[in-house]
């Protein structure tokens, strides 16, 4: 599992640019004509929240982590990525090279940084006792006039909502309007994956064309429909994950009941995904690679 936006970290992955230069220096900086080595040395909290900055490095930490993952103990079955995480599973099952993935992840920042930009948007992590009661009213809410989109299905607790900020704080100052616990704001730029980030998907859908998609190494379940990778429809569930709801709930619950792994790793920065499966399926072998030492006690 490989996480999205938002569990970068200051000077995350700095141990991987010795191991691999080739990658993370040279194809990196080929690529995007910026350095990587400079924003993890640089150390400005701030840079890397921003999602043209923030994506392709957390794309490329965790997929390097990946690597070394594969290297120790082998390739996986099933792959599943939260969001921008959904490239790098791809990416290591071989659907796509690096170079494209970090073609298509520059684009796609850049376009979502711009389209969330002015837009007074904003969201917030739900986390409810009854997940079907809280998806219920807030769709009622939609139909009443209130701007709020379900970004993300997280897990069996929680889901994230973004929206315009009047109505994410109206939502927030009574969570019991919608049969939630608590709800806690995200410092984001603005409502991704929902109608606000639309416009993206016009320059994402241009770089992707041409870009080759091949039959991976292991089945990757994709965000937009919770079902296996397919080349015929990859490019359009990529295009539409970016306003689209990120089924990752759905994505546990169908790899248990079909593949039924049993151990589930997270890989890359962070933790969150390990969270979310602990959430909805407790009785599963859990493991978190989000650094070298962290590797070697496997």
């Amino acid at each position: 599992m490989f996480p999205g936006q938002g569990s970068q970290q200051i000077g995350m992955g700095e141990e991987l640019l010795s191991l691999y230069p080739e990658l993370l220096i040279e194809k990196f900086e080929n690529t995007l004509g910026w350095s990587l080595e400079d924003i993890i040395s640089n150390g400005d909290e701030e840079l890397i929240k921003k999602t043209n900055i923030a994506q392709p490095y957390i794309f490329a930490i965790s997929y390097c982590y990946g690597l070394e993952t594969i290297k120790k103990i082998g390739k996986p079955r099933v792959g599943i990525g939260h969001s921008l995480g959904e490239y790098t599973a791809l990416t290591l099952a071989n659907t796509l090279s690096y170079q494209d993935a970090l073609k298509i992840i520059s684009v796609r920042g850049k376009a979502m940084q711009e389209a969330v930009e002015n837009s007074n948007t904003t969201m917030a992590a739900v986390l409810t006792t009854d997940l079907k009661q809280t998806i219920k009213a807030i769709n009622e809410l939609t139909l009443q006039g209130i701007d709020i989109n379900i970004s993300n299905y997280n897990d069996s607790s929680q889901i994230v909502i973004g929206g315009t900020i009047e109505d994410v704080e109206f939502i927030k100052s009574d969570p019991k309007s919608i049969q939630a616990k608590r709800i806690i704001p995200l410092e984001v730029a603005g409502a991704f994956h929902s109608p606000t980030v639309s416009s993206a998907k016009v320059k994402v859908a241009e770089v992707i064309e041409d870009i080759e998609f091949k039959e991976g190494d292991f089945t990757v379940y994709m965000n937009i429909d919770a079902k296996p990778m397919t080349t015929e429809t990859v490019k359009s569930r990529l295009i539409n994950q970016i306003d689209n709801s990120v089924l990752f709930y759905d994505q546990i619950i169908n790899i248990e009941k079909i593949d039924s792994p049993d151990y589930w790793y997270h890989i890359g920065p962070g933790n969150v995904t390990v969270g979310m499966v602990k959430k909805s399926i407790s009785s599963k072998g859990l493991g978190v690679i989000n650094s070298i030492s962290s590797l070697n006690e496997i």
